[in-house]
C-alpha cells in the first residue's frame, strides 16, 4: 500500500477563516492572496479552490483530496489522466474530458468539477480539479503557509493513523 502525503487539518485548531481556500485559488492563478482578495472585492472571478472549508458538529476544517493509498479515482479514470507520482495522486487536468468518473468514486467528495477554460474546450465540457499538494512540493503548500492557527499540515498515512489512535480523535 502506498504511503501518500496528504493535507491534514486539525478541527480543534481550525477557525473556519477560509484563508486556505483563497490561498489555494491564488496559488493556482499564480497571484498573491492580496490580489485574490482585491479581485473578490471588485466582483471578479477567481480560480476555484481545490479545498472547501466545511463545518460539522460545530467544528470546521478544509476538505480536500485525501490522497487515498488505493486511489479509487485513479482506477476510475477512463483515459488514464490520474497518476501516482512523487508520493501523491496527480490529476493531469489539461487532458481531462470531464466525464465525472473520479468525482463519483471519491469517498470524500473532494473532486470539484469546473468549467474547462482550455481554448479548444467545448462550452459544456467540465474538468476535474482536486488538491494537488501545490505540485507536491514539501513545505510549499499555500494552505499550510497561510493558516493563522497552524491547523493544517502535510503528513503521511502513518502519521494519520497515529493521530486517529490518539484518544482525543477516537
Amino acid at each position: 500500500m502506498r504511503n501518500n502525503k496528504l493535507i491534514y487539518a486539525n478541527p480543534d485548531k481550525c477557525i473556519g477563516c477560509i484563508n486556505c481556500e483563497l490561498a489555494c485559488s491564488a496559488s493556482h492563478m499564480g497571484i498573491s492572496v492580496d490580489s485574490v482578495y482585491e479581485k473578490l472585492l471588485n466582483g471578479d472571478k477567481i480560480a476555484p479552490s481545490r479545498n472547501k472549508v466545511i463545518k460539522i458538529d460545530g467544528k470546521s476544517a478544509p476538505l480536500q483530496c485525501m490522497q487515498c493509498p488505493n486511489a479509487p479515482c485513479l482506477e476510475a479514470c477512463p483515459i488514464d489522466i490520474i497518476k501516482f507520482e512523487n508520493g501523491f495522486v496527480k490529476y493531469y487536468e489539461s487532458d481531462c474530458i470531464g466525464c465525472t468518473s473520479c468525482e463519483m468514486v471519491c469517498p470524500y467528495g473532494a473532486v470539484v468539477m469546473a468549467i474547462n477554460k482550455k481554448d479548444d474546450a467545448p462550452i459544456s465540457q467540465m474538468v476535474a480539479l482536486t488538491c494537488d499538494l501545490c505540485g507536491g512540493q514539501n513545505g510549499k503548500q499555500a494552505c499550510i503557509n497561510i493558516c493563522p492557527t497552524n491547523a493544517i499540515s502535510l503528513i503521511d498515512y502513518d502519521q494519520l493513523h497515529a493521530i486517529k489512535k490518539d484518544d482525543h480523535y477516537a
